[in-house]
């Protein structure tokens, strides 16, 4: 397996990777996802674009390609969106209401690289734990320092 893409996050006006993938849980919850076209780079076939605004995690971007049956054996591969994905949200963000757990953002130089899947480490990680799209904590883990910074 390969080291794979991210996920994007963008906090306090600034992107970020995001070494989650909390699409995976809305994917659980419907039994089924889209055929993505994968690559050895990223298994899962979209990358997610996040954004944590007032405590709250919205997704804000799905960019893929999907295999699209047309009449009976014509396929043809077509670009996957947010809209496809939440037709009622059509262009705007959709609040994550679906995850809870840990979103895991890696921050500063990478340490230590490892060919496959978010095993590559860096000198700090930003730790956010969401339940219901709700921030209630984040944790700042400094591994220069040997430090663990707290807040929320």
């Amino acid at each position: 397996m390969a080291a794979q893409l991210p996920d994007l996050i963008w906090i306090d006006g600034k992107q970020m990777d995001l070494y989650s993938n909390p699409l995976e849980l809305y994917w659980g919850q419907l039994n089924k996802r889209p055929n993505f076209q994968t690559s050895p780079d990223c298994k899962r076939g979209y990358i997610a674009t996040w954004e944590i605004r007032n405590e709250i995690l919205s997704l804000t971007h799905v960019e893929a390609k999907i295999r699209k049956s047309y009449f009976l054996f014509w396929k043809k591969i077509i670009s996957y969106s947010l809209k496809m994905l939440f037709k009622k949200a059509g262009d705007r963000s959709v609040t994550a209401t679906w995850v809870a757990g840990k979103l895991r953002i890696p921050q500063g130089n990478r340490t230590l690289y490892v060919d496959e899947g978010y095993e590559s480490r860096f000198e700090c990680e930003m730790i956010i734990t969401i339940q219901k799209a709700k921030v209630l904590k984040t944790v700042v883990i400094d591994y220069t320092k040997q430090e663990l910074v707290v807040a929320g």
